[in-house]
């Protein structure tokens, strides 16, 4: 397990980057997506040294992000690469301390690899991405 980004809700994508751009020096990485699954619009910025913070607005009204914006936004869950995702879900499914929120899907973020959603019973949300198969 690698800790793949965190990621952070914000209302306006450009504007965030625009401003992590010029206050902390992060870059963008790859172009902007619309996940319709999801429903979000990511940006991944490189925040130097390869580590990564994902973007998220909301897209459209029932958007799963737009209850945390309205609460102020900002820090949303923390995504871990595994290399069995189908694995690690039921690990957390056999410990009774968590549920999985959301089956794994594809991500176009990602480059169609799968992803799943776990909450734990402190509320905290993980993301799990599966591992890109020999490092490819």
């Amino acid at each position: 397990m690698r800790l793949h980004h965190v990621a952070y809700v914000t209302e306006n994508v450009d504007k965030k980057s625009a401003q992590l751009k010029k206050l902390m020096g992060f870059r963008t990485c790859g172009e902007q997506v619309i996940d319709p699954t999801q429903k979000v619009r990511i940006q991944f910025m490189d925040m130097g040294h390869g580590e990564l913070l994902e973007l998220l607005e909301p897209y459209g009204e029932n958007s799963p992000v737009l209850r945390h914006l309205r609460k102020g936004g900002g820090l949303y869950h923390i995504c871990f690469e595994v290399d069995d995702l189908l694995a690690t879900l039921q690990r957390f499914r056999e410990s009774g301390d968590a549920i999985v929120v959301c089956e794994p899907v594809p991500a176009p973020a990602m480059g169609d690899r799968r992803v799943a959603f776990v909450v734990t019973e402190d509320r905290d949300l993980i993301e799990f991405v599966e591992a890109i198969p020999n490092g490819k």
